[in-house]
Parts: structure tokens; sequence; C-alpha cells
């Protein structure tokens, strides 16, 4: 079988994950893109014989059949369409772009084009991620009442050097779109959200730096979202609340623990979670849906929603 030609755009410390990620595979070629001259240096690092180009026309004319865009948000559209228009397939790292209307371009091209469409929202390839959405679907939790999501400084994204970054009102609402996706994926479409914000942290960047929100789902629920990029160590947990049982997700130590209303002591669970397999879970999922037209874990479609979500809280700010 001819290996399937891999495209990664945009080789900063995620492009590259990706690329040391799909080596492990057998069954594809990789390619490397980035106009930045110290690109080719890093991705030789990653391995010597990946060719690396810095004109992304020409990496497109090697006729790759994926294409994955690792780019800032606000180029997503241009990468991504383009790929599109030259018969690939494209996984684009979250968010799907920098605004809604940009993400629905993406998107109507996708479809337009009869191409795969796949958002890289990594978090739902965690076991543990699994375990929720399969309990929180068989009705043991009871009714879905509500929950909470907070997290305390992605360590990545304080040491970003995007311009996009630093200067961007609301920014932290579109970098933490995982855990909207997550919520997504359990709740469903939001109703309403409301967001209050400050920036009362001396030296941390961009405003604001803490942000509230609260989210109204349409079955009624209602959850409580509290993102930093104050707190340190990075903190991020996960709870959702049943009439009948409540789970609290932490996802540093990979621990969900379950508290019944009918017994006295809670379960807990742990779960293995190794970054890079999430994402060789990822590169299979989208190979496996372009090969098979199986779904891909997180559609357009659904990380449209999500970034919906983060735009109507920046609006409420």
């Amino acid at each position: 079988m001819e290996k399937m030609k891999i495209l990664v755009v945009g080789c900063g410390s995620i492009g590259l994950r990706h690329l040391q990620c799909l080596l492990a595979r057998d069954d594809c070629r990789c390619m490397a893109c980035d106009s930045d001259p110290g690109a080719e240096e890093r991705v030789k690092k990653i391995h010597p014989e990946i060719p690396c180009f810095s004109d992304y026309r020409k990496a497109l004319a090697a006729n790759p059949e994926l294409v994955i865009v690792c780019t800032p948000n606000e180029l997503h559209e241009r990468f991504s369409i383009e790929a599109f228009e030259n018969g690939a397939h494209v996984l684009c790292e979250k968010p799907i772009a920098h605004n809604l209307e940009s993400g629905k371009r993406i998107m109507e091209a996708a479809e337009r084009l009869n191409r795969v469409l796949a958002v890289g929202y990594t978090e739902r390839f965690r076991p543990a991620f699994q375990y929720i959405l399969k309990k929180t679907a068989s009705g043991g939790m009871g009714t879905l009442i509500g929950g909470r999501a907070m997290v305390g400084t992605y360590n990545t994204l304080l040491c970003a050097k995007s311009n996009f970054r630093d200067h961007s009102f609301g920014v932290l609402l579109i970098d933490y779109t995982h855990e909207l996706d997550m919520l997504h994926a359990i709740f469903g479409r939001t109703a309403d959200v409301v967001c209050k914000a400050n920036s009362l942290a001396r030296d941390i960047r961009p405003a604001p730096s803490l942000a509230a929100m609260l989210l109204e789902y349409h079955s009624g629920a209602i959850v409580s979202v509290h993102f930093d990029y104050v707190q340190h160590p990075q903190r991020r947990i996960m709870e959702i609340y049943g009439d009948r049982q409540t789970l609290v997700y932490d996802l540093q130590a990979n621990t969900v623990t379950v508290f019944d209303r009918t017994r006295p002591e809670p379960e807990v669970h742990s779960f293995p979670c190794e970054r890079n397999a999430l994402f060789m879970a990822e590169h299979e999922n989208i190979i496996r849906a372009i090969h098979s037209g199986t779904p891909v874990m997180v559609n357009g479609r659904q990380a449209l929603d999500s970034l919906e979500i983060a735009e109507q809280a920046i609006n409420s700010l």
C-alpha cells in the first residue's frame, strides 16, 4: 500500500509534536512547512529526512493527502481552504479559527469540496474523558443539572510567542476552548452565556487575564467556568453534577471521583494519560475517517459551537 503523504504546516511546539508522533506510524510519509528560517533546523532534529518547505504552495504541489494546520489561529482559514482546494483533507488545530465567521468559511469549504475536516481537541481522546462521556450518556448519574470547570495557567500558552495572543482582547477565552468543547460534548449547545473578567494581576497578559462564565444549556443545566493565566502551578478540574451522582475529574492527577447519593464512600478511578498517545489517537481517528468514512472525533460543526460560546463570552464582556 502506498504511504499517505501528510503535511504539517506550522512547526512550533505543537507542529513538531505532530511530526514526532506521525513518525511512529509506518503508513505515512511526513512533510513540513514553515516560513520561519529556523524551522528546517527544528524539523531536522525530529528526523533528518523530513522535507521542509518555506513556501506553502510549493508544499501543496507535493500533493499531500492530509494537511495538519498548526499555524496561529488567524491563519487557519487560509491554510485549511487552500489545502481543501488542492484536494487534501485537514486536521486543524483548535480553535477552528480566530473568529466564528472565519471558522464557518473553513467548514463550508470542506463541505463544498467533500473533504474531511477534523479539529484538534485532543482532550476528547483522554481515557478519563471517554469514561465520563459514557457515564453521563448512560443515565446512571441521573439528570444532569450542572457542573463546574476551572483552568489556571496553561504553561505552554504563557511561553507562546504569538503577537496575536499579546494584543487581542479576550484571547484567554479562545485559548481555553478545550474546556468549552468538553462541556459541549457532555451538555450539548448553550442557550445563554454570561461572562465577567478582570486583569488585576501584575505583569500578566493578555487582557483579561481572568474570566468567569455562567453557561446555561438548552437542557436547563447550568455550568460555572473559571479561566485564568494567573494560577501557578497549573490547576485543572471539571465537575459534573447529576441528581443521582456527582463526578470530579482532576486533569492533573488523571482521576475521576464518583460520589453516589446512595453510598457513603466515593469511587476513585485512575486513568493513563500520556500526551503523545492523545496525538497518535487523533491521527488514527482522521486517517480512518479518510479511508473508511467513519466520523472524526470533533468535526467542524462541533468546533464552531465551542468557538461560538467563546465569542458570546467576549461579547458579554
